[in-house]
């Protein structure tokens, strides 16, 4: 059976008090997010998520990406993604919606095609700029949306499906044409940092230096973090320790792993030594992030 689901139950559930649940009864979701809602907490959903920047800017973290969805910028992220929506602006703006795979698979497109629309290529951001003209006609896709769950006149599914496929087609049609463009504009400073992410993102656990990073990239590490740095404006140990604490927060928002077994599988010699590390990025000690749920 196709369920909708209120608006205050899935931010309320999902986003405000880092909850998690399996939703496959869930087929679709949409929401226009302003500057007051409260943010992302650190997630990892089983749902295809869409954004369309309306107004103003926030910052993301998709796997080992981060990056800005801003005005005119649609971005896709897939199921069983780490993410991370902050420092959202005063003026800031989207519509988001969800949906689950089978939602589309049940119309008249075959599963052939829905799966390569929702192809995802994890060496770029998953977020891209929309000209005027393309921006107008998801914005009216969007809000065809959510009239449409709002209404649930007859064959508002079968609407809904459409207005999904055509967001979907346009996104991988300005994918193609951004990824074509930027192959010239991609130099090796951004190269070697996009690498690094791959790979703190796969080795966080065990490697936790900048030169145990460097010798895997075979470069010196003074060149890593000069790299880091004009790419990012930050530095490379703050990537490594940003991505062990959002495995950390992770864990003390959704596993029941004592503090010492988190601090076993992230490669702490010690549950005090994880914790002292936590608290002097957090400001604040394992235990007390946990009973802030």
């Amino acid at each position: 059976m196709e369920t909708q689901i209120t608006i205050h139950h899935f931010v309320q559930h999902h986003f405000n008090q880092q909850h998690t649940r399996q939703i496959e009864e869930i087929d679709l979701y949409t929401q226009k997010i302003d500057n007051h809602f409260p943010g992302i907490a650190v997630s990892k959903f089983d749902f295809y998520t869409i954004l369309l920047g309306i107004k103003g800017k926030a910052t993301l973290g998709a796997a080992h990406h981060v990056f800005e969805l801003n005005q005119h910028s649609i971005s896709i992220l897939p199921p069983d993604t780490i993410c991370k929506m902050e420092h959202l602006t005063d003026d800031f703006e989207a519509y988001i919606v969800v949906f689950t795979p089978d939602f589309l698979k049940k119309g008249a497109i075959t599963a052939e095609i829905i799966d390569e629309l929702l192809y995802i290529n994890q060496e770029y951001p998953p977020v891209f700029e929309v000209e005027p003209l393309l921006f107008t006609s998801l914005y009216y896709k969007f809000t065809g949306i959510e009239k449409e769950a709002g209404k649930e006149s007859p064959f508002y599914l079968e609407m809904i499906r459409l207005y999904l496929l055509q967001i979907l087609y346009d996104y991988n049609r300005v994918c193609e044409i951004c990824l074509l463009n930027s192959q010239k504009n991609i130099n090796r400073p951004y190269q070697i940092v996009y690498e690094f992410r791959k790979l703190v993102d796969l080795k966080f656990r065990e490697l936790k230096t900048v030169k145990e990073y460097a010798d895997l990239l075979f470069i010196t590490p003074k060149y890593l973090s000069q790299c880091v740095k004009e790419q990012t404006g930050g530095s490379a140990i703050h990537i490594i320790h940003k991505r062990i604490v959002l495995e950390a927060e992770l864990l003390l928002n959704y596993s029941a792993s004592s503090i010492k077994e988190i601090a076993d599988l992230l490669r702490f010699d010690s549950a005090s030594h994880f914790s002292r590390f936590f608290k002097n990025i957090k400001a604040q000690s394992p235990g007390q992030y946990r009973n802030k749920r």
